[in-house]
């Protein structure tokens, strides 16, 4: 899939995750997603080692938050709102955590890594604020193998997740909407340190939408000229001399009509490129 069908994939997201939101706000329970902790290239780890420690995570952000007021995503609820599209899945797991708790629709998302350090095992786990991009707490623990990471979640992840309970809203709704459409760009660590470019195609669209509304504006002006050019071209077929031949009054009148078509399509033409420059800068 191209950086372009994924960057115009997500925006799609972007416009469920609205959706999403409001629902949220309507309902008034939280979501929270836990994200698999999955290894580094190159460390041990195991599927069952990996499945199990993100299930004590998940078990441990149940305890911590107040029954009825948070839903704790499955790993099976995940699963289902991820798009059954591969491509489109390999799209999500090339964005940052918060981009994959928008296009779910999560309020909170956690994302956790085992990693090797000086011959021991390493564990980051890190708690994102999804409409806002926010890192809301993180821990990171060394251990010699893989139940001593499982202590770690088990003692730290209670205290981590205590924060959301207690979290007040930090922004506004506006700003909510403004952070979703990437207007207030968070910076938090990538699943995929390689992806890259989305900036660059928010500038790049920026540039489409001005040229666009440049050439709408320029054919607006084109054809209001023409209104004035058909109206000269008017007063002159009305003022013919009644004795002129009918081929003069044709050659008048068809001056007039190109005028007039001319305006028309100017119009019609530079609307369209207005909208569409618009709609580019909204959109994007």
């Amino acid at each position: 899939m191209s950086h372009i069908q994924c960057y115009f994939k997500q925006q799609i997201k972007k416009f469920v995750f609205a959706v999403l939101l409001l629902a949220s706000f309507a309902s008034a329970v939280g979501t929270v997603a836990v994200l698999e902790i999955v290894p580094a290239e190159g460390v041990d780890l195991k599927v069952l080692e990996s499945r199990h420690l993100t299930d004590e995570l998940r078990t441990k952000a149940r305890e911590a938050l107040p029954k009825g007021k948070y839903t704790i995503l499955t790993r099976d609820n995940i699963m289902s709102l991820l798009p059954p599209d591969s491509e489109e899945a390999a799209c999500l797991a090339e964005s940052c955590a918060v981009e994959i708790g928008r296009a779910i629709g999560a309020e909170y998302i956690t994302q956790g890594f085992v990693g090797e350090f000086s011959g021991m095992l390493t564990l980051t786990v890190e708690l994102y604020e999804s409409i806002s991009g926010n890192l809301l707490g993180s821990f990171v623990t060394e251990s010699r193998d893989v139940m001593g990471l499982l202590n770690t979640i088990r003692e730290k992840a209670p205290d981590l997740f205590a924060g959301i309970a207690n979290q007040k809203p930090a922004v506004s709704l506006a700003k909510d909407i403004d952070a979703m459409l990437d207007y207030d760009k968070p910076a938090e660590k990538k699943i995929d340190p390689q992806v890259g470019g989305v900036e660059k195609k928010s500038n790049a669209s920026f540039w489409v939408a001005l040229a666009l509304d440049l050439v709408g504006a320029g054919l607006l002006v084109y054809g209001y000229t023409q209104e004035k050019h058909g109206a000269d071209m008017y007063d002159d077929y009305v003022s013919l001399n009644p004795n002129s031949s009918p081929s003069q009054f044709d050659g008048a009148w068809q001056k007039v009509d190109d005028a007039r078509t001319a305006r028309n399509v100017s119009f019609v033409a530079g609307g369209v490129f207005l909208a569409a420059g618009i709609g580019v800068h909204l959109w994007f």
